[in-house]
């Protein structure tokens, strides 16, 4: 009987649409090299993934010759994986086959046009984790460190999936449970307490929970024990929800609307309340409440803070958002309404009535030190100075209208009339050593 072999344009499409490298994903290797008097040496083989004539392994009585011998039931494979698979069929099954081919071709496709790795990289990239002192630069060093970590870590419990990350000196392993599961913590000392009070928040509220890994026995699951057992600290987290705050601001006199940007965040939703957490302005501006889900509790927690550490150091003609934040903090210490809206996925879950904040100590003090700020800026521009902003400084009373009236002055919003005078006007004139200061 004749075979169903693959014509030539079949077997050149096949093959380089592996890159010329074996599709078998605990193989793929280099199928052709060059050889002397300007010939290609090959060792790829266009293999039938079912067999061409009858007889042969996988042969499949349903396909028709044209089926047989289209690129469809191709595979490109060295010479040794293709002896392999016709060996054992019921190892290499027709399913499994097609699986290989499948991630041959994904594989090339993610490796057009990138560089291959060189092969020092391995040696350099554990000798570079032994030391601590790269060899040389390897872009995918780190991300490679943290896939085989993950890895193996979840080859310890396969009921979770890992994913690990490293910043400011600290591991961070995250444990995603892939299903319900269960696993036993025994708390050493008085810290069965403690824990049973964060639990009951963590229910009720959705706040997390927070433990020193010394401070318990983990049984039931290897991989948090081999997580937890250099030390570090546990931390169990309420589900969380990608959430926008809206936040704005109403005159009651005129109905005048102010606007703010919109506060992305994330809700922590428990039995008896929710908490938003979120940030704008780059994360300058931070806003943080929680509700009851008692309809009949109007009450709601507010906290507002702005990360001044953020302007450190920079000049403060340049501080970013400085007068988007001004004038919020201006308007809620005039007195304005403050209404805030929470939206999931554009749908608003929550609607604030008017708050008036004008009495919040926090509001009014910020709202001195935006001010007070604000004169200094004006002055810094007038003498061509530059101030750098620190969050170590403090002035009186006396100091912030003295600042003030100097602001006044520059924007000649001080002025005097005859009537004003009534003695001779005076000054002092300050002058050093040398009198370098008098012109």
């Amino acid at each position: 009987m004749a075979r169903d072999n693959f014509n030539k344009p079949v077997i050149d499409k096949l093959k380089l649409r592996v890159g010329l490298r074996c599709s078998n994903p605990g193989c793929r290797v280099p199928t052709s090299a060059p050889s002397s008097n300007d010939k290609v040496n090959n060792i790829g083989i266009a293999a039938h993934i079912s067999a061409a004539s009858s007889g042969g392994p996988r042969y499949n009585t349903q396909m028709s010759a044209s089926e047989r011998k289209s690129i469809k039931n191709a595979i490109w494979l060295c010479a040794n994986c293709s002896i392999d698979i016709d060996k054992d069929e019921i190892k290499y099954p027709v399913s499994l086959l097609e699986h290989w081919k499948e991630l041959a071709e994904e594989s090339a496709r993610s490796e057009l046009g990138k560089k291959l790795p060189k092969n020092t990289d391995t040696i350099d990239t554990v000798s570079s984790a032994l030391t601590g002192l790269p060899n040389n630069f390897i872009p995918n060093a780190i991300s490679n460190v943290h896939q085989a970590t993950e890895k193996t870590l979840e080859r310890l419990d396969p009921r979770f999936s890992v994913k690990s990350s490293h910043n400011d000196g600290k591991t961070v392993f995250e444990l995603h449970p892939k299903e319900s599961l269960s696993w036993n913590m025994k708390l050493k000392g008085d810290k069965a307490k403690e824990y049973i009070e964060k639990h009951q928040q963590l229910i009720e509220h959705g706040t997390d929970i927070t433990f020193k890994s010394n401070s318990f026995i983990t049984e039931g699951s290897e991989l948090i024990s081999e997580v937890f057992n250099d030390g570090g600290t546990l931390k169990v987290a309420s589900k969380k929800v990608p959430a926008t705050q809206k936040l704005w601001l109403v005159q009651k006199e005129t109905n005048l609307i102010e606007s703010f940007d919109d506060i992305q965040g994330l809700i922590s939703l428990g039995s008896k309340s929710f908490t938003f957490d979120g940030s704008a302005c780059n994360e300058l501006f931070v806003f943080n409440y929680q509700k009851s889900l008692n309809q009949d509790d109007k009450k709601v927690n507010i906290k507002m803070y702005l990360c001044m550490d953020k302007w450190e150091g920079t000049n403060i003609s340049l501080l970013p958002y400085f007068d988007k934040i001004k004038l919020l903090y201006s308007k809620m210490a005039q007195g304005w309404e403050l209404f805030t809206s929470l939206e999931v996925c554009g749908k608003e879950i929550y609607a604030s009535e008017g708050m008036v904040v004008d009495k919040w100590k926090y509001v009014l003090d910020t709202n001195n030190f935006l001010h007070y700020t604000s004169k200094a800026k004006i002055i810094a521009y007038f003498f061509q100075y530059d101030i750098l902003y620190t969050s170590n400084v403090s002035f009186t009373e006396n100091e912030h209208k003295n600042i003030v009236d100097i602001v006044d002055v520059i924007e000649r919003k001080q002025t005097f009339d005859e009537s004003n005078i009534t003695s001779n006007a005076t000054c002092d004139l300050i002058v050093d050593e040398n009198c370098k200061s008098i012109k």
